[in-house]
Parts: C-alpha cells; structure tokens; sequence
C-alpha cells in the first residue's frame, strides 16, 4: 500500500550565523529549531512515515531528537552536500509512496494545518508548494541600474512544504542528475521537466531560521521571555583535595573543600541559572546527603540543565567570574569554557569564564579561600 512521506532536512550548519553548532539544535523558546519542525509534522497527521536527513557528525543528536519527538515511523538518512543531494538520497530510500513532503527544517514555525492543505493539493494536482505574496516591490537590476518593476500582485515567496507525487518528484530528480543540473528547491526541479506546481496559502511567520536576525525574530514568534539569574559560591582551600574548577583537575598545593568536589566556579553557575529560573539554589537540588558527596560538578551541572529544560527554559548565555590569588587559571580557561558549554548543550562563544586576584586582599587574596560569581540569561 502506497504512503505519504515526510522528508525533513535537518543536515544544514549554522555557518551564516558564525555557529559551528548546527543550527537544527538551536533552542528557541522551550524547544529547539528541529523539535518544532517535527512537532509540526507529528501534529499534521498527514504521514505515515518521517524521513530526517541530517549531517554525518550530528547523527547521534538528530537520533535522541527524533526518539523523543516522533511516534510515527521514522529513518535517517544522511545528507549530501547540497540539498538537491541531500533530497535525492532520501527519495533513493523510499520503495513505495504516493505523495512526498519536502521541508527545510529551519522552517520551524510551520503549521500543522498548512502542511496538510499542501498535501491536499499535491493529491489533486501532483505539485503543490506553501509560499506568501512578496510584500515589496521587486525590481530587476543591471549593476545598480534599475531596468524593470515586476507586478508583486503575480509573485510570491515560496517556502516549504513542498509536496510532489512521489513519481513525479523522483522523475525531477533523475532528470536533474542527467543533465548535470543544479536546482535551489524541488519546485524548480519538477517545473524544469514541464509539470506545473500550485501555490498553498502560507504565513508569513514560516521564516527559515539562517542568520543570528531571524533567531531574534524567531524569538518574538515563539513569545520567548528573557530572565536573568546571578550566582555566587566560595570555598575554603585545604590540604589533601584536588584542586577542581570548570571541570578541570588544576595542579596545586590545595584543593577546595567541600561536599561535593567543590568546584567554585560551576556552583556559581548552577545557582545563577536556577535563579534566572526561579528554582531555588543547588543547596535545594542537591543538598549535603550521601548521594552527592564528592559528586562531579559538570554531572550535577548536566542535572541542572535538565531542570531548565524539564520547566522549558533553553540556557543562552553564562558570564563567570573566578576569584583566587594562585595558581594562574589563564592556561585553563578555554578548556573550562569547553566542557561548560558541552555539559550545556551551548555554543563555546555562549560562555565567557574570567579569572581574577583580589591584590593579596581578602581570605582569596591570603590564599585562604576562593570564590566565583556568575550571571546565566535563559530564554523560555
């Protein structure tokens, strides 16, 4: 029995919004940009099957994201280097449909309810795209010379979906490949071998999330809050621990004493992100019992995100700032911002870690002791 597939294309980068993280795992409001576009299909009702294309180095991600969000059947498949690629090997994978859903997974504000009047159309006519009239006037240009004015009442944006018969867009495909050609979308494809795509009535909040201005305006769609959290936690140096901070094993004659491994700095961020939550202190999630002594910070700082995440709050931004006289944390601090941000689920450029000495003042400056405050920004 034939059956409708949903391809989503989650195998893009974040490389025009200077991310190396993929911007498929970008968080937005309570979810990230691929969990909305999945939602979205889920919801719709209209597929039998899902097919998510992702990048080679972020199949482990794309995986969990699917687990989680998905009920329907689903297989991954891994992109190429260009889209039309990236579609061709998904449609390569399918043995048996009638109609074939294709959407850019950074379109993560698509309804339910316009992928299936997409779907609807392509039943009745083979080819059907989602897109918007242009609201500005469009005008063709020679240098910088203006040489014409298009009729906006006859253009429109096209988005995605993108749904085709699934013979009709495999026919596109293969054609392309024959020729040597290189299409933008499937539209162009399946216009080049002469079948005509009608247009579906979409929004125009179904923007595709691709520079550090459409996050922004992304946020504003999702009604994303911003909140503001500080923190602040010192502990007294002694003999015979190991010196921890950020999650490193720094060399020192002393070592902070606490409860847990005593690590200053991640305490100060694991109490400025519960308070930008309003969730208490680490005093309240992991009190002084048995179960977290001599815990590992970065896991107690892993169990933290996951109370944000749990109450749908997405960690932006941490700025902390260390105190102690000795020893020289300079050489440490990018590893330190590596692995906060890995523990995070952050870009390395969200977390700023800074290092301070009080001028021999103070129970830090005496060697006494060490203390760090942080501030953490979440969006929810």
């Amino acid at each position: 029995m034939a059956e409708t597939y949903g391809v989503v294309l989650a195998a893009g980068s974040g490389a025009r919004m200077g991310q190396e993280r993929n911007k498929m795992f970008m968080r937005i409001g309570s979810m990230s940009v691929l969990e909305r576009s999945l939602t979205a299909f889920e919801q719709s009702g209209c597929f039998s099957h899902i097919i998510l294309v992702y990048r080679n180095y972020d199949k482990q991600e794309t995986e969990e994201t699917a687990r989680r969000m998905l009920r329907l059947p689903y297989t991954l498949i891994e992109g190429g280097n260009e889209r039309q690629f990236s579609v061709h090997n998904a449609l390569k994978s399918i043995q048996n449909a009638d109609i074939v859903a294709v959407h850019d997974g950074a379109r993560c504000f698509i309804r339910p309810e316009v992928i299936c009047a997409c779907v609807k159309k392509a039943r009745e006519t083979g080819a059907a795209a989602a897109g918007v009239k242009t609201r500005d006037t469009i005008k063709v240009v020679d240098g910088d010379i203006i040489k014409e004015t298009l009729d906006r009442n006859r253009l429109v944006n096209i988005q995605t979906p993108q749904v085709f018969r699934f013979d009709l867009l495999k026919k596109a495909h293969e054609s392309a490949a024959a020729d040597g050609f290189l299409g933008t979308d499937e539209c162009g494809l399946v216009e080049r071998i002469g079948h005509p795509v009608n247009v579906v009535d979409s929004e125009y909040d179904n923007i595709k999330i691709t520079t550090q201005e459409d996050i922004l305006l992304g946020r504003m769609i999702a009604g994303e809050t911003i909140r503001t959290g500080t923190g602040y936690d010192a502990h007294r140096l002694v003999k015979g621990r190991p010196l921890i901070l950020g999650g490193i094993t720094i060399p020192h004659t002393h070592g902070l004493l606490g409860h847990s491994d005593a690590d200053v700095l991640l305490h100060a961020i694991m109490d400025a992100l519960l308070g930008a939550a309003a969730l208490g202190d680490i005093g309240r999630h992991f009190p002084s019992t048995d179960e977290f002594k001599d815990a590992n910070s970065l896991k107690l700082l892993a169990l933290t995100r996951n109370i944000l995440a749990e109450k749908g709050f997405a960690i932006v931004n941490i700025d902390a700032t260390l105190t102690m006289q000795t020893p020289k944390i300079a050489p440490y601090v990018d590893e330190m911002r590596s692995r906060i941000s890995q523990t995070l689920g952050i870009d390395i450029e969200s977390v700023s870690v800074k290092a301070t000495t009080t001028e021999g003042m103070g129970f830090e400056g005496t060697g006494e002791g060490a203390s760090a405050m942080a501030v953490a920004t979440i969006a929810g």
